[in-house]
């Protein structure tokens, strides 16, 4: 038996590798989006990094400085990070570890959902049906960019443990059980609310009241110690909504509130406007599920708790459309921090998961039992997956400020694009206090700074020493129109002595500019002047830009990608890759006339195609590198571009 465990575990494995293709090649720049991922990212490496060198103080985070409790404001995916530690300890850089937990999270879906239909069918190929749809449901693809969702398979483990239980009552499965449950909880807040409720219903219906007197002391000690456990995990989010009110509003919930017709169809209703209504598991989920009530009518009490699940989850991704969310919302604590009720579709998941697996193993013949898990990988196949790919490369800048002793740190602009994603993600390098940050919550501090930063007023400086800020980075690649505000802002600072210069370092179209609130009129250099009355500075690095397509641009028939590169040594070559690095074209280059950086001869690069190449897919990335003749490489930001194909 542990053979057959071991070889679903290495089956599911290798189907997350394909299913999510070309993943793992990119370990170390590949993302769902250029958003939450990142969040994820710093979360996963603060874990890391605090575990180390201010365990006490865990939440209270980097970023947001100065608010409390800043690690609150999102999941704090403990449960995730601790198994990373390993990795980590190894020298596995931040963005690699968050793949390989999104790899390993998503083949853990398979297996825990596995173990519970082998469990309940004693069949291996009706333990695998289960697992390839509870792993790979379309669900789980939506939320690619949400890697506490990928780490769905505590609970089909922790339904599969409350089962062992109560067969047979003991301490050491009351302890299993209790584990799962912390474990479930330090990976995901909402798994550990939806969780809870379930099985706390599962057991008051699957165990005799006449039995719970005897039955009770082993199961709910260990809970309780677990509950301990979780604690010093669960206060913090008590404590945030205590000290700023943080909790989701009525309006915001309902609009992730699903729809009955959401679960029926492909599309269901306002796809496109929320993502997080697509809770549709898939038609032949929907007809294997249905058929396995059915052909296995003899398992009576397993067709029922499988119905159970599906009813709790079913009637808890309506959200506030329907009385039974809704009552937890207003009146159960923890309730009202959740965003997206839909979310509870996990559960109604694990209902469908134990009757697949009923299904299959209700199928007479052993080797026609293989149909269904072959048949699911076949429906649910997703592959290759379009993800979003991140420059590998620490900023110039980021390596210079992890080296420094500083209080506070506030990058600018603030709020801009993806520029917070792209701070929190480069805090994973400095791990510095600082200003900025992106999540579901903002604390009061935070919205007042961002004002301030846009007005660029004499109290902004003020507001920035109250808060015990002492460092103020510019990143002169972000501004657009409201660059000369910038700099007028920034030139009398320095003037009056409230600012100080520091250093500056090379940006792919600009510079990060560096600046000291500990004042003094300090001499600074020429580029410094240079940058602050608008003339164009030079780099002593690769510099450039694809200047079109924009993201998402969608082409019809032709497509034209153009831009420029620079470097004191000369540009060698640019290529375009396309499909996640797959597929390659070199650009033609030609020698532009700059006036601006005369030491810096630039080239424009073009490639074309009359048509869209058999090897570029429909629904694609474009990727520029550039390589100068003294061997550095660059990659610029990638792009997300579509064909829709003239045939």
């Amino acid at each position: 038996m542990r053979r057959q465990h071991v070889l679903a575990a290495a089956i599911f494995v290798v189907l997350t590798l394909a299913m999510t293709w070309p993943l793992a090649p990119n370990l170390g720049r590949a993302v769902a989006d250029p958003g939450d991922p990142l969040i994820n990212i710093w979360i996963l490496d603060w874990d890391w990094w605090a575990t180390l060198h201010q365990p006490l103080s865990l939440f209270h985070a980097n970023v947001f400085h100065p608010a409390q409790y800043s690690l609150a404001y999102s999941e704090n995916l403990y449960g995730v990070a601790v198994l990373l530690f390993p990795l980590r300890a190894a020298g596995v850089g931040p963005v690699a570890a968050y793949n390989i937990a999104l790899i390993a999270g998503i083949a853990f879906c398979g297996f825990g959902a596995y173990v519970l239909g082998f469990h309940l069918t004693r069949s291996f190929a009706a333990g695998l049906a289960a697992g390839v749809f509870y792993a790979f449901v379309p669900f789980r693809f939506v939320h690619l960019a949400h890697v506490q969702h990928a780490w769905g398979g505590w609970l089909p483990l922790l339904l599969y443990a409350l089962l062992l239980y109560a067969e047979r009552p003991s301490w050491k499965r009351g302890a299993l059980f209790a584990a799962l449950f912390v474990m479930n909880g330090l990976t995901n807040i909402h798994y550990l609310l939806f969780g809870a409720l379930a099985t706390a219903v599962t057991a008051a219906l699957l165990v005799p009241r006449s039995a719970w007197r005897e039955l009770v002391v082993p199961f709910v000690v260990p809970l309780l110690l677990g509950l301990l456990v979780l604690a010093p995990f669960l206060y913090p989010y008590v404590a945030v909504q205590k000290l700023y009110g943080m909790q989701r509003s009525y309006e915001e919930v309902l609009r992730y509130s699903a729809m009955p017709g959401d679960w029926l169809t492909v599309g269901g209703w306002r796809l496109a406007e929320e993502p997080e209504r697509r809770v549709y598991p898939g038609a032949l989920a929907l007809i294997v599920s249905a058929l396995a009530v059915w052909f296995a009518r003899r398992e009576k009490a397993k067709i029922a708790l499988a119905v159970l699940w599906i009813v709790i989850g079913f009637a808890g991704s309506l959200g506030l459309h329907f009385v039974f969310h809704g009552f937890l919302f207003g009146g159960v604590p923890g309730f009202r921090a959740i965003r997206a009720p839909a979310r509870w579709a996990v559960i109604a998941y694990i209902g469908m998961a134990i009757l697949i697996a009923l299904f299959t193993a209700a199928i007479g013949h052993r080797r026609l039992r293989w149909i269904v898990p072959a048949a699911f990988v076949i429906a649910l196949w997703a592959a290759p997956v379009r993800w979003f790919l991140i420059d590998p490369k620490t900023p110039e800048v980021y390596r210079w400020l992890a080296k420094q002793e500083v209080s506070a740190v506030i990058e600018l602009p603030v709020a801009t694009l993806s520029s917070e994603y792209e701070y929190m993600l480069h805090a994973t390098a400095h791990h510095q206090r600082i200003v900025n940050g992106v999540s579901g919550f903002e604390p009061p501090q935070r919205g007042e700074l961002t004002r301030l930063s846009k007005e660029l007023s004499d109290g902004f400086v003020d507001a920035l020493r109250a808060h015990g800020v002492d460092t103020v980075i510019v990143h002169s690649d972000r501004y657009g129109a409201d660059a000369p505000a910038m700099r007028d802002w920034l030139r009398r600072e320095l003037d009056r002595g409230r600012l100080r210069y520091v250093a500056h370092f090379d940006a792919r179209t600009g510079a990060d500019w560096v600046f000291s609130l500990k004042g003094g009129k300090g001499a600074r250099p020429r580029d410094v002047d240079v940058f602050l009355y608008g003339a164009a500075t030079c780099t002593e690095s690769i510099a450039g830009a694809l200047d079109f397509p924009p993201g998402g641009h969608p082409y019809k028939g032709a497509a034209q990608f153009r831009g420029w590169a620079s470097s004191p040594y000369g540009i060698a070559s640019v290529d375009l890759w396309f499909n996640n690095r797959r597929v390659r074209y070199p650009a033609r280059m030609k020698p532009l006339r700059s006036e601006r950086c005369p030491g810096l001869p630039p080239v424009s690069y073009e490639l074309t195609f009359a048509k869209r190449p058999k090897d570029i897919r429909r629904e694609t990335d474009v990727q520029v590198e550039v390589k100068d003749r003294r061997g550095g490489v660059v990659v610029f930001e990638d792009r997300w571009i579509s064909w829709d194909d003239v045939d």
